[in-house]
């Protein structure tokens, strides 16, 4: 199981293909659109919270899990469960200020997801050592919120975030759900010319023993934001 744990892990970090975005003329200052995300956030400073996982992954057998998620700004995060806990980090408590200041943005298009329109960015590392080099994100205008996340690991497997919000104590809007989607695309599980030999060597046993297809769905519950959570809390054990 831990080695299954590894994998998922080893997913989130790996560089994405690059893909060609269209600018359209209707929103011509995409870092505007991303500040508006990041200024729904700015209010919140930390939160506990329950979240209950369900994972069905192909290889992979994980019972349902039940933990308490701590979270403080930037991005600190830390877990309390009696078990054993199978959950993607990248994305569970998903700063968009921190999307800002590591991405340059651009607008792919605007199109509709579970009948709302939405504008589809393109976010493009500003520096090399970030671990997700590129990212498709979809953000909803009504709340300005982060509606879908969506990377192709190097692999032609293709991760996706779908969130669902609620209004917690009246004014902060905090994701309820979300599901994390991983599937393969067709013809796409040969290592690109692009890698070096060494990673070509590194990935290649990950390669037969990924899991192809599956889901994460995370629910949260009984939020406390803007407690005042000690960083003692988020000390490695």
């Amino acid at each position: 199981m831990r080695k299954a744990a590894a994998v998922i892990i080893f997913l989130f970090v790996l560089v994405i293909d690059p893909a060609h975005a269209k600018n359209l003329s209707a929103v011509s200052d995409t870092d505007t659109l991303l500040a508006k995300v990041a200024d729904g956030f700015a209010d919140v400073r930390d939160f506990i919270v329950t979240i209950d996982a369900e994972v069905r992954m192909e290889q992979v057998q994980v019972p349902n899990m039940h933990a308490t998620m701590y979270f403080k700004r930037p991005d600190k995060i830390h877990f309390d469960s009696q078990g054993f806990l199978f959950v993607p980090r990248d994305g569970i408590a998903l700063n968009p200020a921190v999307l800002s200041e590591r991405y340059d943005a651009s607008l792919v298009q605007t199109e509709g997801l579970d009948g709302k329109m939405l504008y589809k960015l393109q976010l493009a590392a500003k520096e090399t050592k970030t671990k997700i080099r590129q990212m498709y994100v979809w953000i909803e205008s009504a709340n300005w919120t982060i509606a879908k996340i969506e990377t192709i690991p190097y692999e032609g497997r293709t991760l996706s975030m779908v969130f669902t919000y609620g209004l917690v104590q009246k004014k902060f809007w905090l994701p309820v759900k979300i599901i994390f989607s991983l599937g393969s695309a067709a013809e796409r599980d040969k290592t690109p010319d692009d890698l070096s030999s060494q990673q070509a060597d590194k990935f290649g046993h990950m390669q037969r023993t990924m899991p192809r297809n599956g889901s994460v769905t995370i629910l949260y519950s009984d939020y406390q934001v803007n407690t005042g959570i000690d960083d003692s809390v988020f000390e490695k054990k």
